[in-house]
């Protein structure tokens, strides 16, 4: 069996979705819990009859489940779910300021979300995880003023 390595692009995500929480944290409560093993993501996929995404399930292998900014941006273990009569669907989360659902289809890996009868389809994980993404450096925009950046910067990327 050929071993599984964590896609390097989600990994930094990781960090930087961690970093980003880690910075807001006096304004916005985050949690990630501890990472699922090889083992229980296979074990899910194989009672599912489904094959998760290469990018979610490194995710997955950084962490189980999360809850970004006070739980406006939600990730879940995946959960089977119908979308339409049509078309099956995992459901790995949610952006709870608005009820939009974050999902993968079962037909065609394709990842998405759903919100008030629309449909928005991302490139990849990594491409939901970068939209997302906004939001955070929105709040920290409000939070921490237009220089957030530099506060970023000189926080996590300047570490000798």
């Amino acid at each position: 069996m050929e071993k599984f390595v964590v896609d390097k692009i989600i990994a930094e995500q990781f960090e930087y979705y961690q970093n980003m929480c880690s910075l807001l944290s006096e304004f916005k409560d985050s949690t990630f819990a501890p990472p699922a093993t090889l083992e229980k993501i296979e074990k899910w996929e194989k009672e599912n009859d489904t094959i998760l995404p290469h990018q979610y399930k490194s995710w997955l292998m950084l962490t189980e489940c999360s809850r970004i900014m006070g739980g406006y941006i939600e990730f879940r273990w995946p959960q089977l779910g119908s979308f339409d009569t049509a078309d099956d669907v995992i459901v790995i989360g949610a952006v709870i300021g608005d009820g939009e659902e974050l999902l993968i289809s079962r037909k065609n890996s394709k990842i998405f979300s759903f919100f008030d009868g629309e449909t928005e389809e991302y490139e990849d994980f990594d491409d939901l995880l970068t939209c997302l993404s906004g939001f955070m450096e929105h709040s920290a925009e409000k939070y921490l003023g237009a220089d957030w950046g530099d506060i970023y910067d000189n926080k996590f990327e300047n570490k000798s």
